[in-house]
């Protein structure tokens, strides 16, 4: 029995194409563990930030400051300067600059919206709506592009709300199959 080389060729062609598929299948999944692994790492650097005492310094200074500038239009007015930098507005302003990082990541895709917003949806829409006047504010001192990836982030966390996915994940939980504790009635 004798094989033409022709047949021979193209046998080799098809089992190196088979072999390049495999690989590229295979690759790929690494790469989705990969991307996976690094969303886990940012993750929890995120929450160890948003936990950290500086963070919840101006996580707790945001009522005072809100307050602030619904009372006191000069003071308000005074945030569009650059060199205004009052005590009660240092937290405040650590907490938006990262949050603005924060913001960068997510929309650039350096990891899952989905992550973020689950945990901080109600949170950047609670920042947002306090925090508001002060940051358009800014904008006039620093730029225009200051605290917009935030403001972007905080509104796709008002429609993820508003559209009632984090109330349905959150939900979801309640029924998870892995849970066999029995739970207690809401509200307690």
């Amino acid at each position: 029995m004798t094989f033409d080389s022709s047949w021979v060729a193209a046998l080799a062609t098809v089992i190196s194409a088979l072999i390049i598929a495999l690989t590229a299948i295979v690759a790929f999944r690494q790469l989705r563990h990969y991307r996976n692994a690094n969303d886990i790492v940012v993750y929890l650097r995120l929450i160890e930030q948003m936990d950290s005492a500086a963070m919840l310094d101006g996580r707790n200074s945001i009522s005072t400051v809100s307050a602030r500038i619904a009372r006191d239009p000069e003071y308000l007015r005074q945030l569009a300067d650059p060199t205004f930098v009052p005590d009660d507005f240092r937290n405040v302003g650590s907490l938006l600059r990262f949050l603005e990082h924060i913001s960068v990541l997510v929309t650039k895709g350096g990891i899952a919206e989905s992550l973020v917003l689950s945990e901080y949806a109600d949170n950047f829409v609670l920042i947002w709506e306090a925090l508001r006047p002060a940051i358009l504010q800014r904008r006039i001192a620093f730029g225009p592009h200051t605290g917009r990836a935030f403001e972007h982030l905080a509104m796709r966390a008002k429609r993820y709300i508003d559209s009632g996915a984090m109330e349905r994940e959150y939900n979801a939980l309640e029924r998870d199959p892995r849970d066999s504790a029995e739970r207690l009635p809401a509200g307690r």
